[in-house]
């Protein structure tokens, strides 16, 4: 589906399989020229979906000169591939985010890496075999791509008659990027900032000093003082009042913490059990994607409480557990 939302700029909703059920892609139109930030979900049926909108309003895939992406996650950069295979398209993200991208198609290195990962934070080995399979799913729906340019904090791209400025948002994902359109007021924002929930945080496995959330909460920090009238988000619908929004996922992140704080006690806990514990009888009902997503949600909270002091991490026989001070 494709709307219209200013002259020249479009939002195409593609479906993906996942709980949100959706994501947006934008594009740019400058005669017969398409800039197209983030590209949807590589999965049956996208591709010709993204080219009968384009069709709809008199271009094509072909039109694509430009691809901005926000974060290398799969449901916003898996076609981009795709599209560099059959059009003329460059491809724009930053330097980090490709980074990201590249270890997805190392399973070399990925893959013990997350072995050691999952199984240090709890999981059995089945459990671990599951999530590894997750994990190579994930990085085969996305198409090999290579970045024709990195972009840089602030610098500012045109096209068109739009201009807009490229702002670092690391914490949903490392290298995630918004495009600020200063003189309209608009944030395309990605999934640093959604309407109805709080963006997923997930640590990075090859690097242990990345603190998401610390990133993230800062990132808020950096949007909030933006110029916004309304925030274009990857998923969900555009929206108004940053301050408001910023001040309830903070709020969010805030109990979250203190929610997997008084879970701990002197007795160690692993992430895993923890993340079980405290979403109380539905972690029985989880499939391993949600396990997965759980496991990575907590671990990022006691990233930051053990920063703060307020926990202690010990390694005992290869696993890691947590208790309180």
């Amino acid at each position: 589906m494709i709307t219209e939302i200013q002259t020249d700029f479009y939002r195409i909703t593609l479906p993906m399989p996942y709980r949100l059920r959706h994501v947006h892609v934008y594009a740019l139109v400058q005669g017969s020229d398409v800039a197209l930030f983030d590209t949807g979900m590589n999965m049956p049926g996208s591709y010709e979906l993204l080219e009968a909108d384009l069709k709809s309003i008199g271009l094509g895939t072909k039109s694509i000169r430009d691809i901005y992406i926000t974060h290398s996650h799969t449901d916003h950069c898996s076609m981009a591939g795709l599209l560099q295979k059959r059009t003329t398209a460059k491809i724009h993200l930053s330097s980090i985010a490709d980074n990201v991208y590249q270890y997805f198609h190392k399973a070399d290195e990925l893959i013990p890496v997350a072995r050691l990962f999952y199984a240090r934070h709890g999981m059995s080995p089945g459990e671990v075999d599951a999530m590894v399979e997750e994990i190579d799913d994930i990085s085969s729906i996305i198409a090999t791509f290579n970045a024709d340019d990195y972009l840089e904090q602030n610098e500012i791209r045109e096209f068109g008659n739009y201009k807009f400025e490229v702002i670092f948002t690391p914490g949903h994902a490392a290298g995630h990027v918004c495009f600020f359109f200063r003189e309209e007021g608009m944030l395309m924002a990605g999934d640093h900032i959604l309407p109805y929930i709080a963006p997923s945080l997930s640590p990075n496995i090859f690097d242990d000093i990345y603190q998401p959330l610390k990133s993230y909460l800062e990132s808020l920090d950096v949007v909030e003082q933006l110029q916004i009238t309304t925030i274009y988000p990857g998923h969900g619908n555009s929206f108004t009042g940053i301050s408001e929004r910023v001040a309830e996922i903070r709020t969010h992140h805030e109990l979250r913490k203190q929610v997997i704080l008084q879970s701990l006690n002197a007795q160690p806990k692993t992430t895993y059990s923890i993340s079980a514990e405290v979403s109380g009888a539905g972690a029985s009902r989880w499939d391993d994607w949600e396990k997965f997503m759980a496991l990575n949600e907590t671990y990022v909270y006691l990233q930051e409480l053990e920063r703060e002091g307020a926990i202690i991490e010990e390694l005992n026989d290869k696993i890691l557990g947590y208790t309180s001070i």
